[in-house]
């Protein structure tokens, strides 16, 4: 009889215990939600050939649980030619996916971490266009200046590679860079 007592109390300690849990799966998740929509414009200070080189850019998308955005950029060397060796003229633009995470979303300084991967065109006057594919990984801190405007300070490095421009080679196209973002939005939630 005291085992039979023991074996219920256990099972139904045991059945509570198990009822009290909630499974957390990756899509079903309460803590995984859309909590905003941003758009940035990015002034890109880099390199080309020792020179310095002036680009612009903007990207819109989504974040992700405060602290994750997910979206569609697009860069480009435009407002100040960048010239190459023979005085021509080289552009470069290039668009693709933007992904960044900025832990402690909320304060009023936080840290942010990006990656951007995508393919565009290397453009040398008087020779045809490549194609080229982009990876930019980057650090930096973003300041929360009001609820729907926040700048962004990063810095990183350009990756690009490309198939055949003559008289240039990869690592004349990657450089160091420097981005000021200007973004505005809205962030909803916790």
């Amino acid at each position: 009889m005291k085992i039979t007592h023991l074996l219920t109390t256990l099972f139904l300690f045991a059945a509570l215990s198990l009822s009290a849990q909630k499974e957390e799966t990756l899509f079903n998740s309460s803590d995984i939600r859309i909590s905003g929509i941003w758009a940035s414009i990015d002034h890109n200070y880099s390199f080309f050939e020792e020179e310095y080189a002036y680009g612009r850019g903007f990207s819109i998308g989504i974040e992700v649980s405060r602290s994750i955005y997910i979206g569609y950029a697009r860069n480009s060397f435009r407002q100040e030619p960048v010239t190459g060796p023979d005085n021509r003229r080289l552009d470069l633009y290039y668009d693709g996916l933007q992904l960044a995470y900025a832990p402690n979303s909320t304060r009023l300084l936080h840290p942010r971490f990006g990656l951007f991967a995508g393919g565009g065109k290397a453009t040398v006057e008087g020779i045809d266009d490549d194609p080229v594919y982009v990876l930019k990984p980057s650090a930096g801190v973003e300041l929360n200046a009001t609820q729907w405007f926040r700048v962004g300070l990063e810095a990183g490095y350009r990756f690009v590679t490309y198939d055949d421009i003559p008289e240039y080679s990869s690592s004349d196209f990657s450089s160091p860079f420097v981005n000021i973002a200007l973004r505005f939005g809205l962030s909803w939630g916790n």
